[in-house]
C-alpha cells in the first residue's frame, strides 16, 4: 500500500481514516520487532487476555494505557518486542464452552470436550485479534502465542520438570480447597471474600444425660465432626477434657479436647471440629491426628457417612438436618447473621474441603525471597509493592497446582500404582499427553510396579506465570534469553522490562511469575510493573466478563467515537485508579482530535514556504514557545519513563492548547503570513518556532491518538522529516538552546497582559477581534523592561493602536479605568473603538 497522497481535506473523517492506518502500519511492518538490531531492546510483558467471554470496555482501559507506554519507548529508539498472547486453557475456557455449547465436560468425555474447547477459543481469539486491531495496538502480530499451543505447552512442562528435579514441587493427600461447582482444587489466591447472610444455631451434643450446647453456621457438617475442643483456661468445661460427647441425630461418639486455639468469648466457648470447614478444623485435625469423615463428593452431594441426607447437595442437607435438629428438641437457639465466606473467584460458588492427592509448589519456606525479588521490581505505582508483600506475608498454603479438569496443560509424569514413584517424561517427549503417550521406561524404577500415568491438569496459572519464558523462548534458544535479560544497577538480572496488568491479578499473575522465575532462572521476571486499575459501572461493580460490561459494547463505542476518542478516554485517568465509566472524557478526545486537525491545518498552511536552512531571527514570544515546549517535553518524558501516561497527555495539552493555540498563534498569527516588504527574518522564525512546536506536540499526543497524528504528520512532516510514519521517529526532547528563562519570564508577563485584554473586552461586551485605541498597561519600570519587546506582538493580538507603560509600583489605583490581570503587579486599559 503507498503512502496516502498529501493533501489538506475540510475534514477529518476517523471512519476512514483508522481503517486506513491501520492496514498502512500492519503492511509495513512498522511496529515489528527487529530481532537482528543493535538497539536496545524494550520488552513488555504483555498479560494475555483469558479467553472465557467477550472482550469490554475495561479491558480496552487497561491495554491502552499499556500500549501508549510501548508507543514512547519505540520512538524513544528502542527496539520494542511487544507480543500478544491468549490464556486459552484451564477453567475459565472451559466454563465458556460449557455456557456457549450447552454441555458439561463430564458427559461428552474428555477428548471430544478438549476439541469443542480448542474449536470455541480459537474462534474467539480470530475475533479478539480483529477488535483490537481497530484500537490501534501497536503490538507485533507476528509474536503472538496461546497458552494452550505446543510451544507453550512444552515449556511449561519443562518447568514443571525442572522444579521437581529442584525438590520445589511434590505430590500430597491433604486438605485442598475445592469448587463444588468446578469439580477441581483450587489455590489460595482464587478466593474470594463474599458477605452471605446466614444463621447461627445452638445445637445440643450429649455427654450422657449432660446437654452441650455449640453454636455453628454449618450443622451439615454435623456428621463429619471428629472432635469438640474448649480453651483449657475455660472452667466451664474443664470436667469434660478427656471425655466425649455424642453428635446429635447421627450418634457417633467424638473426643473432647483441650487447645488453646478455642476461643472462650466466641458462642458458647465449646466448638466442634469437622474435616473440614476451615483451617483451624485442619490445624486441629493435624495437630491430635483425628480421623477424617469426609460426608461430601466431588460435587457437593451428602454422602453415606451420612445416613438420611445421602444425595442431597449441602444447602439442602441442611435445611432438613435444621429441621429434624427441632423436631428431636435438639436445636435451641437461632440467630440470623451476615458474615465473609470464601468463595471461587471463577463461580462465586462457596467453596469447601476436600482430601485428595494434589500436587504442590513449596513457596511457604521461602516467603522472605519471594519478597525480596518483588523489592527489586519498580512498582508503579508505587504501593502496589505493598499489596504484593502483604499477599506473600498472608500465605497459609503452598501452591496447589492440579486440576480435576479435562482442558489444560497435562501434567508430563506418570505414577506407580504400587509406591507412588513418580516418573518424569524426557525432554524429547514434550510436549506430551500421559494419557495417551507410553511412558519412557516400561516399569517403576523403585519398584517394579505398573506405571498409570497421571490425569489431572496444571492449573491455567502454571503457564501463564511463565509468560516471560513463553516470551523468550525458555529452553528453546537460549541465546534469545540471554540477549533479552537486564541487568540492574545491583547486579540484579531481569528477564523482561515491564510487566503490565491489573491490580486485582497481583496475587495471582504477579505472584505466581515472581515464583516461578526465581525458582526456574534465578532471576527477577522484571524490571517494572506497571499496574492499571478498573473501570467501574454507575453503581461502581467492576466491569468484567462475568459481571457484565454495562451496556457499554467496546466495539459500538469505537464505532460510534472513534478509536482514538477511546484511547483519550483510556489516558485520562491515573495509573493504578479504579474510574467510573463516563461518556464525557469521549467528548473531550473528539474535541481534542478536531482541534489538532483545525490548529494543523491553519499551521500548515502557513508553513507552506518554511525553509529550515534560511535566516531566521526569533522573537521573544517565539523564544517563550520553544521554551514552553522544552518544559512539556521534559515532564511528558518523565512521565512516560515512569509509566505514568495520563502525566505525559497533561503535559502535551497544557502545551497544546494553552500554549500554542489559545496564545501563541493568536499572538504570531499576523507575522505567520506573508507580506511584501515586511520583516521575512521575524516570519521566518514564527515559522520556526511554529513547525517545531506544532511537530512537537504531534509526537508528544501520538502514543494516545495515533491515528490522527499520523494523518497530520503524513500531510506534511512526513517528506521533511523522511520518515514513513510518525511513531518511528524521535520522541520529542528539549534543545539547550530552548532553554530560556528571561523569555519564558516575558511571555508570562505578556500573557497576563493579553487576559487582562481580553476581561475588559469581555466585560465591555464586545468581541476579542474588536479594534483597541492605545493599550495601556500599568506595571513596574523591571516588568516593562522585560515587556518592552513584546509591545509590537502585544499591540497586533489585541487590535490596538499601539501599547504605552502607565509606571506603577503595584500600590493604590493606577488610574481610571484600569482593570486587574492574572498577576497582581500589571494592570490594563485601554479605549473601545467604535465600530460601523
Amino acid at each position: 500500500m503507498d503512502k496516502p497522497e498529501r493533501k489538506l481535506p475540510k475534514r477529518y473523517k476517523p471512519r476512514e481514516a483508522e481503517p486506513k492506518w491501520q492496514q498502512y502500519w500492519e503492511e509495513k511492518g512498522v511496529f515489528k520487532f527487529d530481532r537482528f538490531s543493535d538497539r536496545p531492546i524494550y520488552s513488555i510483558d504483555t498479560p494475555p487476555p483469558t479467553v472465557s467471554g467477550r472482550i469490554h470496555i475495561g479491558h480496552v482501559f487497561s491495554y491502552v494505557q499499556t500500549e501508549v507506554v510501548a508507543r514512547f519507548w519505540r520512538m524513544r529508539g528502542y527496539n520494542v518486542y511487544y507480543p500478544f498472547g491468549y490464556d486459552d486453557n484451564g477453567l475459565p475456557s472451559e466454563r465458556l464452552v460449557e455456557k456457549e455449547r450447552g454441555v458439561k465436560a463430564t458427559d461428552v468425555g474428555r477428548e471430544k470436550f478438549v476439541e469443542m474447547c480448542l474449536e470455541l477459543t480459537k474462534e474467539y481469539e480470530k475475533e479478539f485479534s480483529a477488535f483490537w486491531r481497530t484500537v490501534g495496538l501497536s503490538v507485533d502480530w507476528g509474536q503472538d502465542y496461546s497458552t494452550i499451543d505446543p510451544r507453550s505447552q512444552r515449556i511449561s512442562q519443562r518447568s514443571f520438570i525442572d522444579l521437581f528435579k529442584k525438590g520445589r514441587i511434590y505430590r500430597k493427600e491433604a486438605p485442598t480447597l475445592w469448587c463444588p461447582e468446578c469439580h477441581t482444587a483450587i489455590a489460595q489466591a482464587e478466593v474470594e471474600d463474599a458477605e452471605h447472610p446466614s444463621v447461627f444455631y445452638d445445637v445440643a451434643f450429649k455427654h450422657g444425660d449432660r446437654e452441650i450446647i455449640i453454636a455453628t453456621t454449618r450443622p451439615e457438617l454435623l456428621p463429619a465432626c471428629v472432635a469438640m475442643f474448649a480453651h483449657p483456661d475455660d472452667d466451664r468445661y474443664n470436667d469434660l477434657i478427656g471425655k466425649t460427647a455424642t453428635v446429635p441425630i447421627f450418634g457417633h461418639e467424638v473426643p473432647i479436647l483441650a487447645d488453646e486455639k478455642a476461643d472462650p468469648e466466641k458462642g458458647t466457648g465449646l466448638v466442634m471440629c469437622c474435616t473440614f470447614g476451615d483451617t483451624t478444623d485442619i490445624a486441629w485435625w493435624q495437630e491430635h491426628g483425628l480421623e477424617t469423615r469426609m460426608v461430601f463428593d466431588d460435587e457437593g452431594h451428602m454422602n453415606s457417612l451420612a445416613p438420611g441426607y445421602e444425595g442431597l447437595y449441602m444447602k439442602k442437607a441442611r435445611k432438613k438436618i435444621v429441621a429434624d435438629l427441632a423436631e428431636a428438641g435438639l436445636l435451641k437457639g437461632e440467630e440470623p447473621i451476615t458474615h465473609d465466606v470464601n468463595v471461587h473467584e471463577r463461580c462465586g460458588t462457596e467453596l469447601e474441603f476436600s482430601v485428595a492427592a494434589q500436587w504442590f509448589i513449596r513457596v511457604l519456606d521461602m516467603k522472605d525471597e519471594i519478597i525480596a525479588a518483588g523489592a527489586k521490581v519498580d512498582w508503579y505505582p508505587d504501593y502496589m509493592e505493598v499489596r504484593f508483600r502483604n499477599w506473600v506475608e498472608n500465605l497459609k498454603w503452598d501452591w496447589c497446582i492440579s486440576r480435576q479438569r479435562y482442558y489444560g496443560v497435562p501434567f508430563p509424569a506418570w505414577l506407580c500404582e504400587s509406591c507412588g514413584e513418580v516418573v518424569l517424561a524426557e525432554e524429547s517427549q514434550l510436549p506430551v499427553d500421559p494419557l495417551t503417550a507410553k511412558p519412557p521406561v516400561d516399569a517403576c524404577p523403585e519398584c517394579g510396579g505398573a506405571l498409570k500415568p497421571e490425569g489431572d491438569i496444571m492449573d491455567t496459572w502454571m503457564t501463564s506465570s511463565c509468560t516471560p519464558f513463553l516470551n523468550l523462548g525458555w529452553g528453546e534458544d537460549d541465546s534469545r534469553v540471554e540477549r533479552f535479560k537486564k541487568p540492574g544497577d545491583d547486579g540484579t538480572e531481569y528477564m523482561m522490562d515491564m510487566r503490565p496488568q491489573a491490580h486485582d491479578i497481583i496475587r495471582t499473575w504477579a505472584f505466581y511469575t515472581v515464583v516461578k522465575s526465581i525458582l526456574n532462572e534465578g532471576k527477577v521476571p522484571w524490571k517494572t510493573a506497571m499496574i492499571s486499575g478498573h473501570v467501574l459501572q454507575a453503581d461502581r461493580a467492576k466491569i468484567s466478563k462475568s459481571k457484565g460490561d454495562g451496556g457499554h459494547s467496546p466495539s459500538a463505542i469505537i464505532e460510534e467515537r472513534s478509536a482514538d476518542a477511546t484511547r483519550y478516554w483510556a489516558c485520562s485517568s491515573r495509573l493504578g485508579t479504579d474510574t467510573a465509566f463516563s461518556y464525557d472524557l469521549f467528548d473531550a478526545g473528539k474535541r481534542l482530535v478536531t482541534k489538532l486537525w483545525n490548529a494543523s491545518k491553519f499551521a500548515i498552511m502557513r508553513l507552506e514556504d518554511f525553509d529550515p536552512d534560511a535566516p531566521r531571527e526569533l522573537a521573544v514570544i517565539d523564544r517563550w514557545l520553544l521554551a514552553k515546549l522544552a518544559g512539556a517535553a521534559d515532564r511528558a518524558t518523565r512521565s512516560f519513563e515512569s509509566c505514568e501516561y495520563n502525566g505525559a497527555l497533561q503535559a502535551a495539552e497544557h502545551f497544546f492548547w494553552h500554549d500554542l493555540c489559545d496564545n501563541y498563534i493568536e499572538i504570531a498569527k499576523k507575522r505567520l503570513y506573508a507580506d511584501e516588504g515586511g520583516d521575512e527574518a521575524g516570519r521566518r522564525g514564527a515559522q520556526y518556532a511554529l513547525y517545531q512546536a506544532l511537530l512537537a506536540a504531534l509526537k508528544m499526543f501520538s502514543p494516545v491518538v495515533p491515528h490522527i497524528t499520523e494523518e497530520l504528520f503524513s500531510l506534511y512532516f512526513a517528506e521533511r522529516e523522511g520518515l514513513e510514519s510518525i511513531h518511528i521517529s524521535d520522541w520529542p526532547v528539549a534543545r539547550d538552546e530552548w532553554r530560556d528563562e528571561a523569555a519564558e519570564e516575558a511571555g508570562e508577563l505578556a500573557l497576563a497582559v493579553i487576559e487582562g485584554m481580553r476581561k475588559l473586552k469581555s466585560e465591555s461586551k464586545v468581541s476579542v477581534a474588536t479594534p483597541l485605541g492605545t493599550l495601556r498597561v500599568a506595571t513596574s519600570q523591571d516588568a516593562w523592561d522585560k515587556l518592552s519587546a513584546l509591545s509590537p506582538d502585544l499591540a497586533a493580538v489585541s487590535s490596538a493602536d499601539g501599547v504605552e507603560h502607565v509606571l506603577w509600583d503595584g500600590e493604590g489605583d493606577p488610574g481610571d479605568g484600569f482593570i486587574e490581570t492574572d498577576n497582581a503587579a500589571i494592570r490594563v486599559a485601554a479605549d473601545i473603538k467604535e465600530t460601523e
